[in-house]
C-alpha cells in the first residue's frame, strides 16, 4: 500500500498548481490532484501541474463534479454533449499529470435522494464515459458519497449488477456522513476496491485527522491487506484541518504505522 494526500487539502488557500508543489514537502509516495475549475480542465494545465509536482507520482484526478457531472446524464442531448466535452478535458489533463484514475461522484440528489437505477441515461452515457477515459489511459472509479447515488453497500451491489467490472473509491468519512458502517461498505467493494480516501471523526462527530478520532485504521489496513489491496491511502482533509501542518505530518505517520502493521513490519 502507498500513502498519499490530495491537493484538495489546501483548497481555497493555494491554487491547484501551488498545492501540487507543496505536496512534495510531506514525504508522500503518491498523490491525488483535485482540479477545481473549468480553466484547469485541459491538457496544458495538466502539464503545468505535472511539472510542479516535481517527480511526485499522481495516482488520481478528482474534479469538482458538481460543476458538470449532473449534466452528463441530463435529458438534453446538448447538455450531455457539453458535459462530455468537459469530462474529456479532465481526462486529458489527468493523462498529462500521469493519473491512472478519475474519481466519480455521479449525479446528486437536491430535493430527493437519487438512486443508481434512477440515474437517467446511465446505460447510454456511462459506457461512453469509460471509452473516453480509457483513450487517455484513465479508469473511472465510483466513490461512495453521502449526498450522491452511491451511499450504501446495497448501492455498491447495484452498480456491480449493472457494471460487473466497475471499481470503486472507498471514502471513510462519507460512510460516516451517510450513517453507514464504513467496514460494511468497504467489504461490499472487496476486490473491486482500487482507491481509499482517509479522514476521521471524534466522539462528538466532528471531523478530525486520522489518528485523532475513533475510526479503526489498523482494522481497515488489516482488511485491505487480507484482500490483496495494493492501492493508495489518500489523506483527504478539508483546508481548515491543514492549517497546522505538523498535525498533518503526525497523521501521515500514523497512517504509515497502520500500513506497516498490516504488512507485518
Amino acid at each position: 500500500m502507498k500513502l498519499g494526500m490530495s491537493s484538495a487539502s489546501f483548497y481555497g488557500r493555494l491554487e491547484t498548481e501551488d498545492a501540487a508543489e507543496h505536496l512534495g514537502e510531506f514525504g508522500l509516495d503518491t498523490c491525488e490532484v483535485f482540479l477545481e475549475t473549468f480553466s484547469e480542465y485541459r491538457r496544458s494545465f495538466g502539464e503545468l501541474v505535472h511539472a510542479r509536482l516535481g517527480g511526485l507520482p499522481c495516482i488520481s484526478v478528482h474534479p469538482k463534479g458538481t460543476q458538470f457531472e449532473q449534466d452528463l446524464f441530463a435529458q438534453s442531448p446538448r447538455q450531455r454533449a457539453d458535459a462530455m466535452q468537459i469530462f474529456e478535458g479532465i481526462c486529458s489533463a489527468g493523462e498529462a499529470i500521469g493519473a491512472s484514475y478519475y474519481v466519480l461522484h455521479g449525479p446528486s440528489g437536491v430535493k430527493h435522494p437519487v438512486t443508481i437505477t434512477g440515474i437517467r441515461n446511465l446505460h447510454l452515457v456511462y459506457p461512453r464515459m469509460k471509452q473516453v477515459a480509457a483513450a487517455h489511459g484513465i479508469e473511472i472509479l465510483w466513490e461512495n458519497v453521502s449526498w450522491c447515488a452511491c451511499r450504501t453497500a446495497e448501492d455498491v451491489a447495484t452498480i456491480l449488477s449493472l457494471f460487473p467490472e466497475q471499481r470503486f473509491v472507498f471514502d471513510v468519512k462519507q460512510a460516516f456522513h451517510a450513517n453507514q458502517d464504513p467496514m460494511q461498505i468497504v467489504k461490499s467493494m472487496g476486490k473491486h476496491l482500487a482507491h481509499v480516501h482517509c479522514l476521521d471523526w471524534n466522539e462528538k462527530g466532528e471531523l478530525v485527522l486520522p489518528g485523532e478520532g475513533v475510526f479503526d485504521y489498523y482494522g481497515l489496513t488489516a482488511y485491505l491487506a487480507s484482500i490483496g489491496y495494493h492501492g493508495a491511502l489518500i489523506l483527504e482533509p478539508y483546508n481548515f484541518q491543514t492549517e497546522d501542518e505538523e498535525r498533518v505530518k503526525t497523521s501521515l505517520r500514523y497512517l504509515r504505522k497502520c500500513i506497516a502493521a498490516s504488512q507485518g513490519k
